[in-house]
């Protein structure tokens, strides 16, 4: 039994939970995967796989033993990174995950230059706002809204992540501008929704915080719908500054800011744009070469 390429299947079948998925993303057959794994349970004598014709789930022993040799994976992928990797010229995939809004809206823009400039870089990129740690995941580079990156990771700031209240001038003439906080339960509003439920705002007064639990008319787990419909007149937004600078430049929105109150996403003021990597990675001339251009484009 070849052991190092039995636990990369067990760790590929863990992550996609599905034998075809993992057979998909290693480049060989499903059946392939499975006599693989059921060689592995065979020698070390336990299931690590609980099987049915709808769910593939690990067993308890299966979790224990994934953790473990999750470093010995990751090791054994950067050493043949290291091997490949070109000094000369940066090439071969580079692995970023992103929120959807930022980087569809700052990063994109950025990697499409950069692939200009060099040809032979592959990006394999993640849009979601899962948060994957470095240390458990093939991820070489983490771009997320934080206000404490992990300790292990390297941090780089790339922007604030000031949260504007705007309006289109349509949607204000029609409604007028809210002035204070508690003219906002006289406004629609529009609002974003996490996987765990709507994110209503947060309205900090010189002394407390007030939950704005306005009924929303419009709710995406997208911000850029949000700013369509802020555009197209249906209600309030509360957006980062990055996505709508623009349009407030163009004047197609207004900023509108509030006498009595700042409006934020959470309770946490001191959140920011930061690109995460771990240090060893970044001796690869293809993710140095990444970062530096987002760094520096960026910020």
């Amino acid at each position: 039994m070849d052991k190092m390429r039995a636990l990369e299947c067990f760790a590929a079948v863990a992550k996609y939970e599905s034998f075809s998925a993992a057979a998909r993303a290693l480049g060989i057959e499903a059946s392939s995967v499975s006599r693989r794994i059921q060689d592995l349970e065979a020698s070390l004598g336990a299931v690590l796989i609980h099987r049915t014709t709808r769910v593939v789930k690990l067993t308890e022993l299966g979790d224990l033993y994934l953790d473990h040799i999750r470093p010995l994976i990751a090791a054994l992928a950067y050493a043949d990174e290291t091997v490949r990797d070109r000094p000369d010229e940066p090439a071969g995939t580079v692995r970023l995950t992103a929120s959807p809004g930022y980087g569809e809206v700052c990063i994109m823009p950025v990697l499409q230059r950069l692939k200009g400039l060099y040809p032979d870089l592959v990006f394999d990129i993640e849009m979601t706002d899962q948060v994957f740690s470095l240390d458990d995941s093939d991820i070489d580079i983490a771009i997320r809204a934080t206000a404490a990156p992990p300790e292990r990771s390297i941090a780089r700031k790339l922007s604030e992540n000031e949260f504007f209240l705007v309006g289109s001038n349509d949607y204000l003439s029609r409604h007028g501008q809210p002035k204070c906080l508690d003219d906002l339960t006289a406004h629609k509003t529009l609002n974003y929704r996490r996987p765990n439920g709507i994110l209503f705002w947060q309205a900090k007064r010189a002394k407390d915080w007030i939950e704005v639990a306005n009924p929303p008319s419009f709710v995406s787990n997208m911000g850029r719908l949000l700013v369509d419909e802020a555009l197209a007149g249906a209600g309030l937004a509360l957006v980062p500054n990055w996505g709508v600078d623009e349009y407030l430049k163009s004047g197609e929105l207004i900023h509108v800011p509030l006498a009595d109150a700042t409006l934020h996403i959470s309770r946490n003021e001191n959140s920011g744009i930061y690109l995460l990597y771990h240090r060893p990675k970044y001796t690869l001339k293809k993710v140095q070469t990444v970062v530096d251009f987002l760094v520096e484009e960026l910020t």
